[in-house]
């Protein structure tokens, strides 16, 4: 905007400067002219007896005065006051500019058009200046007109105009181009901060601190702060994790002892009530997924500080299947089946950690009973590529909202539909973190039955030789 500004007013400028200049030419030749006129004044009277001083002004010496004046371009003539039929005019021979434009020709027969300033008038497809003045000689006031053709300088002006318009217009689009060009190159190292500063996450504030030294002087104040910032950020998230990591491994004994003594009360508890009975058994369902929520609690505190251990090894399928459904049976009764969608499942083998993928379908599975019907199965299957092996865990309760997909499988985060259910929003979070290590991805996707699928996909590879 202030380039163009600046264009605008040069532009202004050198459209006004040449008219300033014709109107002080103006100005200047009619000086010169009364001047003349003056210093002649001797010259141009003759003997009338008449009148009394004795003289007169010849007007035909005076039109020969006003021809020496004039010019091809410029015309001078003169009019005494209270004389009508007293106007002296150029001789024409000596002064083109009457003869080709009758329309000034009239004007100088009019006087009264003009006022005494320079006056830019339009006639005959051309342009010209008028001006007027009064002058005294031989005792009498004559008024002084003088006409000056500018065709040619305003034709030349209006091509210098229309020169400059696109020469401002050139100026401006370069202007604009490599200021765009330069603020952009100048904006370079803040957008590679803010993608640093977007890319930065919980487990990585060690590797994304600035080289102060690399930063350009305006930045280096900034990435100090940021470093300060991440450096108070990893002090805090430590703090946290260790909490959390030293928190979990003193919980997880207690209640292995609270599981353990419950199950043994459980197995001997023919001499309890039926009351005693159920209660035994609130207390060993709660202390259990107490105990899942501590394992996961814990595996997220490992992860975040990078020191969970992956092992990713070829397992069997159809076996850590038939673990998983066998070790929840007992939770659920018959609610939990198993379907194939492979037709030759005991030759399938994945590349994974068997204990974690166990612990995986277990999360999704007890996810599954919480959102499904009491009386609505659950039912895990398998299907697989060339490529990749699929574990899935189908329910029948509301399904995922397509917007809630991704966010469930964040910490702490739980779709809109969930709020009638109890969960800590953490489980889903555990699975995808375990899952990613060991080189697959789990996602969730509806039913067209009704229902929520989760799917976690794992590498597939061939069996192990045989020795």
């Amino acid at each position: 905007m202030a380039v163009m500004l600046g264009y605008g007013l040069l532009l202004l400028f050198s459209v006004q400067l040449p008219a300033e200049q014709r109107r002080q030419s103006q100005i200047e030749a009619l000086k010169y002219a009364k001047v003349t006129l003056r210093e002649a004044k001797d010259s141009i009277l003759h003997v009338d007896s008449v009148s009394g001083s004795g003289s007169s002004i010849d007007p035909l010496l005076l039109k020969r005065v006003l021809s020496n004046l004039s010019s091809f371009r410029l015309a001078l003539w003169m009019h005494p006051k209270g004389f009508e039929a007293g106007l002296v005019m150029p001789e024409e021979m000596t002064n083109a500019l009457f003869v080709n434009s009758p329309a000034l020709d009239y004007l100088a027969n009019n006087q009264h058009y003009s006022s005494f300033g320079p006056v830019l008038l339009s006639a005959d497809s051309g342009y010209y200046y008028f001006t007027k003045d009064q002058i005294r000689l031989h005792g009498n006031t004559w008024s002084l007109y003088l006409l000056e053709d500018v065709s040619q300088q305003i034709r030349q002006q209006q091509i210098l105009t229309l020169i400059l318009v696109l020469a401002a217009f050139i100026a401006s689009m370069v202007t604009l181009l490599l200021t765009r060009t330069g603020i952009r190159r100048g904006l370079e190292p803040l957008q590679q901060f803010g993608g640093m500063v977007e890319s930065v996450k919980s487990g990585s504030l060690d590797d994304y601190r600035c080289e102060i030294d690399h930063q350009p002087l305006e930045i280096k104040p900034l990435a100090g702060s940021f470093n300060s910032l991440l450096d108070r950020l990893a002090e805090s998230w430590n703090r946290q994790r260790k909490f959390t990591n030293a928190l979990s491994h003193e919980l997880r004994t207690p209640i292995t002892l609270i599981i353990g003594y419950t199950s043994r009360l459980l197995r001997r508890s023919s001499n309890l009530l039926d009351d005693q009975r159920k209660q035994l058994t609130i207390i060993d369902d709660e202390t259990r997924r107490l105990g899942r929520l501590v394992t996961d609690l814990l595996d997220i505190a490992r992860e975040e500080s990078g020191t969970l251990i992956i092992t990713s090894e070829p397992f069997e399928v159809r076996e850590i299947l038939a673990q998983v459904l066998a070790l929840n049976l007992g939770d659920h009764d018959s609610r939990l089946t198993m379907q194939s969608k492979s037709q030759d499942l005991e030759r399938i083998w994945a590349l994974g950690d068997h204990d974690r993928v166990a612990q995986c379908l277990g999360n999704l599975i007890e996810n599954a009973f919480k959102y499904s019907p009491e009386t609505a199965t659950v039912e895990l299957s398998c299907s697989s590529t060339q490529e990749h092996v699929s574990l899935q865990v189908r329910d029948h309760g509301p399904g995922v909202p397509e917007a809630d997909q991704a966010l469930i499988f964040e910490q702490f985060q739980r779709g809109r539909n969930t709020s009638q259910q109890a969960g800590s929003g953490i489980g889903l979070a555990v699975v995808r973190a375990l899952v990613k290590r060991m080189g697959g991805r789990v996602w969730v996707e509806n039913a067209a039955e009704g229902g929520a699928i989760f799917v976690i996909e794992l590498p597939r590879c061939q069996p192990p030789q045989q020795e």
